[in-house]
């Protein structure tokens, strides 16, 4: 290419040759160096030396608008008003997702007292002031919806909405806890969020997450990929492995849906050895226990949790190392070189209250901050307790409870207290000390908190009668506000309130006897399952390998996992044959055709049993809404009438009854008529509302409803000691107990009679003088 010229250059041409002759060069550089790009490219690709981690073409992720009601989030109605003036709502972010954007759906209603000149409401994210609502009087008394657009940039992790009443009545002075004051959020509030997915690294370090996530508040939705046809002993580490998500979830909830023959659009757990693994992903051989993440094929922003063994052995073993060696995991794979475990005691199950020795509420709690509040009026303290379902409460008072509390004095004597309830029933109200009662001194004392002035001490019993399984201790400061006259002060609120994180609750002297079967213990706490944390006592029976029968074994081994804290690494999965011989063994029948067979065979005294069409039902008692006295399921009568038909509606039912291969051994089977019956079974079981509805020895979900029935014959399980266990079942029957009464008075007055005249020989004996022998 030819880049000069003969013409004679003026100061215009000189300009114009300079800039023709640089696009030359441009021009030839920019061919030569696309052309060296190009040659070394071509040498790359032929050597096989292309980058695996060279940059991708950036995908911008599709977002997925998601609504989040107040109410999902546990909300109810958010009520300011007086003092309380603040409320707040807590949410999540999962770990691989980012919020592109954000509105919130504000429905409110407000006092038409409120001055709006003066008054509005201040809303925050995370501690950033997001806006000032105003409050308009011509809206105050009716429901409003206002849109609010959030800040995506202001979401974290953990994030806080918070709502504060900025509220005014009258221009002159006011009273604080004025009754005009006041502002409502109804729970129908939302927020809509833009949800981005992020693409994770293939990092086991990073687990539970992304396949659980604890800032996710939603259900726990986990997909297991298994083989065709999969074995017991495969189906058992998968079960092994869906206890320990379920426990993970805890209130959130847990399933497990199996995946098809397509892969799940959702992250999922695999299973897999090496003569069984699913069709539909490609796995090499291995030749010891492995756990690999790796990426969905058909959707690269999923991720897989891999299990894998040479045999069935490997495989668990896989598993197991999960459960026990995850905190210390990383990298994308990990192979298993030995695992120990041990079997746990009998009630050595974490989410309950130890019953070997006193328990400190701060072992309750997550922070100590969750034992302090601030304000005159603040929001109660609670504490979740939940106790041993067996407990043995007879002819006690209650549980001792050494309570300690700190607060900020009042000036002078007056009505502030401490009120203490459990399930939202009062125990006991104490009064808190002003500060000429607490006293003075010359010398200060540091207390363990710092977060207020004075302590108290006091002994709580809390009544057997008003505890259940799962229980909530509500601990309610109430300081009295005083004002000297009218506009003689502003109001300043330094008040602080403290529950002391070494109160104690001692149940470590009540034994472990019940009365069985009761099915309220079983929705509530797993119980009699769960007695054992890692289910070595318990038998699952499957009745075969249909889909719906497998996510209600890994669902129901979910919920044992949520109630107690712990993996259930030792349970036994039995088919139908083998639980007709399984003896030492609480059983768990899962619904199917050969369970159903399995109890008609068994239990012929059942009060419903099923078999196709055809059902047979016999009355029962209704069994009572609350069953705190062990004997009255015993005490019911019951009735003789009974009804055989055939039908072709949808029914399932919860029923128990003691074993018939072991006595003191419980069968609690699940029944249903078909998978839409089974999955009402499931979805009654997830429902707070239908669980308290479930007790007696048969629960009938049909429509919606729970109904249950008290019909069979009562046993007892655990152990008391000799005497507690005669005048237990004595008690039952007064006129025996009168005669038992009656002859032990006899037989004690008896051998104090003899005792006495054995007495009286010695000494009629000692009394008489010594013979003396005459010659």
């Amino acid at each position: 290419m030819k880049c000069t010229s003969l013409i004679k250059p003026n100061r215009f041409i000189h300009r114009l040759m300079r800039l023709w002759f640089a696009r030359c060069l441009s021009a030839v550089t920019g061919m030569s160096v696309g052309l060296m790009f190009a040659l070394l490219g071509a040498s790359a690709h032929a050597a096989g030396n292309v980058n695996p981690n060279a940059a991708k073409p950036a995908v911008v992720p599709a977002t997925i608008i998601t609504k989040l009601s107040f109410a999902s989030l546990g909300l109810g109605n958010l009520e300011l008003r007086g003092l309380q003036t603040a409320g707040y709502t807590n949410f999540g972010t999962r770990s691989d997702e980012v919020i592109t954007s954000a509105k919130l759906h504000l429905r409110l209603t407000y006092s038409p007292s409120l001055l709006p000149e003066l008054s509005h409401l201040r809303i925050s994210l995370n501690q950033q002031v997001l806006i000032a609502l105003p409050l308009p009087k011509e809206q105050a008394g009716a429901e409003m919806e206002r849109v609010i657009d959030l800040d995506p940039r202001l979401f974290t992790d953990y994030n806080q909405l918070r709502f504060d009443l900025i509220g005014h009545y009258s221009l002159q002075c006011e009273d604080p806890q004025h009754s005009s004051l006041w502002l409502t959020i109804s729970p129908q509030s939302w927020l809509e969020l833009g949800v981005s997915s992020l693409e994770l690294r293939n990092e086991l370090a990073l687990l539970p997450a992304p396949f659980f996530d604890r800032r996710d508040n939603q259900r726990l939705e986990l997909p297991m990929l298994l083989p065709a046809q999969p074995a017991m002993p495969l189906l058992h580490a998968a079960g092994i492995a869906a206890s320990w998500f379920g426990m993970l979830a805890d209130y959130r909830g847990a399933r497990f849906p199996v995946a098809g023959d397509t892969l799940p659009d959702k992250h999922a757990l695999v299973f897999a050895t090496n003569t069984s693994r699913p069709s539909q992903l490609p796995l090499a051989d291995v030749n010891e226990p492995t756990i690999s993440i790796i990426d969905n094929p058909t959707h690269p922003r999923l991720k897989l949790l891999v299990f894998q063994g040479k045999d069935d052995v490997q495989l668990e073993q896989a598993v197991m190392a999960l459960v026990i060696g995850n905190p210390v995991f990383s990298g994308d794979r990990v192979t298993v070189k030995e695992i120990k475990s041990s079997p746990r005691a009998a009630y050595d199950v974490p989410r309950w209250l130890r019953s070997d020795r006193p328990v400190k509420l701060g072992e309750l709690v997550d922070s100590t901050y969750q034992l302090q509040a601030t304000g005159i009026a603040p929001a109660p303290i609670g504490v979740n307790l939940r106790l041993p379902p067996d407990l043995f409460t007879w002819n006690r008072t209650g549980v001792p409870f050494d309570l300690r509390y700190r607060y900020s004095t009042p000036l002078t004597a007056d009505n502030s207290v401490l009120s203490v309830s459990i399930n939202n029933q009062l125990l006991r109200t104490y009064r808190l000390r002003a500060d000429d009662e607490v006293g003075s001194g010359g010398k200060l004392r540091i207390p363990l908190l710092n977060s207020a002035d004075a302590q108290q001490r006091d002994d709580l019993v809390i009544p057997a009668f008003q505890l259940a399984s799962s229980n909530q201790m509500q601990f309610q400061f109430a300081l009295q506000y005083h004002r000297d006259a009218q506009c003689r002060d502003v109001f300043a609120d330094p008040s602080r309130e403290a529950i002391d994180p070494d109160s104690t609750i001692d149940i470590s002297s009540f034994a472990h006897y019940t009365a069985l079967p009761n099915l309220a213990l079983f929705a509530n706490a797993g119980y009699p399952f769960t007695r054992y944390a890692d289910l070595s006592h318990t038998g699952v029976v499957l009745p075969d390998l249909q889909r719906a029968s497998l996510e209600q074994l890994f669902y129901m081994l979910g919920r044992m996992g949520r109630h107690t804290g712990v993996a259930a690494t030792r349970y036994q999965l039995l088919n139908a044959e083998q639980a007709s011989k399984a003896k030492n063994l609480d059983l768990l029948l899962l619904s199917g055709e050969a369970t159903t067979k399995l109890l008609n065979d068994w239990q012929q005294s059942l009060s419903l049993r099923m078999s196709g069409s055809e059902r047979a039902f016999r009355d029962g008692v209704a069994a009572p809404s609350f069953m705190s006295d062990p004997l009255r399921l015993s005490r019911e009568s019951r009735h003789a009438d009974a009804v055989t038909f055939n039908t072709n509606g949808s029914l399932s039912a919860l029923s128990s009854f003691e074993s018939p291969l072991s006595s003191a051994y419980t069968v609690v089977a699940l029944s249903a008529t078909d998978a839409e019956a089974g999955n009402n079974l499931v979805n009654a079981l997830d429902d707070g509302g239908k669980v308290a509805q479930i007790r007696g020895d048969l629960a009938i979900v049909r429509g919606g409803e729970v109904q249950s029935f008290i019909g069979n014959e009562v046993y007892y399980v655990g152990s008391l000691p000799w005497f507690t266990w005669l005048w237990f079942h004595l008690s039952r029957h007064p006129v025996l107990l009168t005669l038992v009464a009656i002859a032990m008075a006899i037989a004690t007055a008896m051998l104090a009679y003899g005792w006495l005249q054995t007495r009286l020989r010695k000494r009629m004996n000692a009394m008489q003088p010594p013979s003396t022998n005459q010659h």
